[in-house]
């Protein structure tokens, strides 16, 4: 009988060591300023300008249920340049970003490579099909190669009994409207969960949730980023094995894909079809149209190494986003007449061509 009670007993004792251990004091107190934050966000990647990866994968959730898995390469660099290339035995993609432009090519597809200016982003939810929401500034801050500026942003809590904290940033965008910026903080583990762009009616464009976070070559750089588009039902998660921080990376790298394909500005033609529907800011979405095309540039990928150690990752329990009853109040002109609500806009579907079904 003793022996059962000196069992039962360490058992406990086990038990009670065991759930102490889960209770941990948390990174940040939730009474920080937002300029204290903002300096502790930016402390984490002091003197980041960029790094690469040559071991990224890349997992596609489509709108139909569909699903791609490709294997690739990533680089990144302040202030503006990206480049994401990765394929598999029968689709290949490439998404980036230069000092003036974007772009997005992928195949099987339309036989095109789809760019647009910076300031043109924005013009991108005039899409009906829509493309990746591609904003080179809000995704220097997502993969840490940009620093916080603690002017931009104003600081709240998360709603509920979240030890979240939440810094909120407002710009403006074209026709007369504004977008919100806004990055999430967990507090317990002193990084950043999610960064997410809205528009003015508080209709999310992307949101990218980070997990994994590890230390490389004394930054720290999540591993595993979620990148969500609600608006297309479409998703894609990237896994970092191994990335190396301020690597020499060639110019050759930030110039457009030489696919011996069609270039399409998307600014022009938005621009067009907007003019030709009255130039209305509620104009219908427009379609693609041939436009007249430049000739294409060549491309490289940079090889890179690096050793990094592993950390706890983010539960993937999602946040109630708040409820934005208003739209910005400086979203519209003054004195102009408050317009009637917007109408529920459908999903939009063909993200990635390969949503398309082949024939047999």
């Amino acid at each position: 009988m003793m022996l059962l009670v000196l069992v039962a007993l360490t058992g406990c004792q086990s038990t009670l060591n065991h759930q102490a251990a889960r209770q941990c004091d948390p990174a940040l107190p939730m009474t920080l300023t937002c300029a204290e934050l903002v300096d502790y966000l930016n402390s984490q990647n002091h003197g980041l300008v960029g790094w690469c990866c040559t071991s990224t994968s890349m997992h596609v959730r489509l709108p139909n249920g569909l699903s791609q898995r490709l294997t690739g390469n990533i680089a990144c660099q302040a202030p503006q340049y990206f480049r994401l290339t990765a394929h598999n035995v029968i689709a290949t993609a490439d998404i980036g970003s230069n000092a003036s432009r974007c772009w997005f090519y992928t195949r099987p597809g339309e036989p095109a490579v789809l760019t647009w200016k910076h300031e043109d982003t924005p013009l991108l939810t005039k899409l009906p099909e829509g493309v990746p929401y591609i904003d080179p500034n809000w995704l220097m801050l997502v993969l840490g190669v940009k620093p916080l500026d603690t002017s931009d942003y104003t600081l709240s809590r998360a709603p509920g009994s979240s030890q979240e904290l939440w810094l909120t940033a407002i710009e403006d965008a074209p026709e007369g409207r504004s977008m919100r910026r806004v990055i999430k903080v967990d507090t317990v583990r002193g990084v950043i969960r999610e960064h997410a762009l809205y528009d003015s009616e508080a209709n999310p464009l992307v949101r990218a949730e980070l997990s994994q976070h590890r230390a490389c070559q004394g930054h720290l750089i999540p591993h595993h980023v979620r990148l969500l588009f609600p608006q297309m039902d479409s998703e894609m998660v990237l896994k970092f094995d191994g990335p190396q921080t301020n690597p020499n990376l060639p110019d050759e790298l930030w110039r457009l894909p030489d696919n011996n394909v069609q270039v399409v500005d998307l600014g022009e033609v938005i621009r067009h079809r907007m003019s030709v529907a009255g130039n209305s800011p509620n104009a219908t979405r427009v379609r693609l149209q041939a436009p007249q095309f430049d000739p294409p540039v060549q491309s490289a990928m940079s090889p890179s190494t690096s050793s990094a150690f592993d950390g706890p990752a983010t539960t993937d329990a999602a946040i109630e986003e708040p409820d934005w009853d208003q739209p910005i109040s400086y979203s519209q002109p003054r004195n102009t007449p408050t317009a009637a609500p917007l109408q529920a806009q459908p999903v939009r579907r063909g993200f990635w061509p390969w949503t398309r079904r082949r024939s047999m």
